[in-house]
């Protein structure tokens, strides 16, 4: 027998709803290239980037910054600092379209029950301005920021989340695109879990059982008819 569709989806937004590989990743790339590049990393700020883009290939999960400082010989806290910094705090286009079938997606959801709850890690005035150029905070319930740093933890934002809503993780689910984040922080508070395999990512392998997602898919629709429909 198919579990019931759930009552509440906790979502990611980059490479979730969002087409961020597509849409920023390739200028964030150089933009945090040349940063390294001006901190003391050789070469041009395009052969930064595409090494950043080599080290998220090759070695997934890893931080690509420090990894790319190292393998130049060039100090990975200073130089990959510089990296990090710049990736994620960089200016974001004043509109950007949600991927194809998610707006539909997330009003057909909202019309059948379903709460949807955002939470999207990074820097908050980054992810505010992706969630203002996107248009995103109309189509669900409520939107939480995690921020960078050692503290982010999705796990804890689900569960306050769970707890100030009154849900019961056993009827809710958890779509993201990240098997050490969203994935790892539903299964380990009893969510149904769904993996969006795209965009930056894509490269991660679970590491354990507890990264490993209930279904892995495609696209969001993929998600919704594996939540909603199997």
């Amino acid at each position: 027998m198919s579990p019931s569709p759930p009552r509440a989806l906790f979502l990611d937004l980059d490479d979730t709803l969002l087409d961020t590989a597509g849409l920023l990743l390739g200028p964030a790339r150089l933009e945090a290239g040349a940063a390294m590049v001006a901190a003391g990393l050789p070469g041009t700020a395009a052969e930064a980037a595409a090494g950043l883009e080599r080290m998220a290939r090759e070695r997934p999960g890893e931080n690509p910054f420090e990894a790319l400082a190292a393998e130049a010989g060039r100090d990975p806290v200073a130089v990959g600092f510089a990296g990090w910094a710049a990736f994620f705090r960089r200016a974001v286009p004043e509109r950007m379209p949600l991927m194809d079938g998610v707006e539909a997606a997330l009003r057909d959801l909202r019309a059948r029950g379903v709460r949807l709850l955002l939470v999207t890690f990074g820097d908050v005035g980054t992810q505010e301005a992706k969630v203002r150029a996107t248009g995103v905070a109309a189509l669900v319930d409520r939107i939480h920021y995690e921020p960078l740093g050692a503290a982010a933890d999705k796990g804890r934002a689900f569960r306050d989340l769970l707890g100030e809503e009154g849900l019961d993780p056993r009827e809710c689910a958890a779509v993201g695109d990240r098997p050490d984040a969203e994935i790892a922080a539903g299964k380990g508070l009893g969510m149904r879990t769904v993996r969006i395999r795209r965009g930056e990512h894509r490269w991660l392998e679970p590491r354990t059982e507890a990264e490993r997602a209930d279904a892995t898919v495609e696209d969001f629709a993929g998600a919704v008819r594996a939540l909603m429909y199997q």
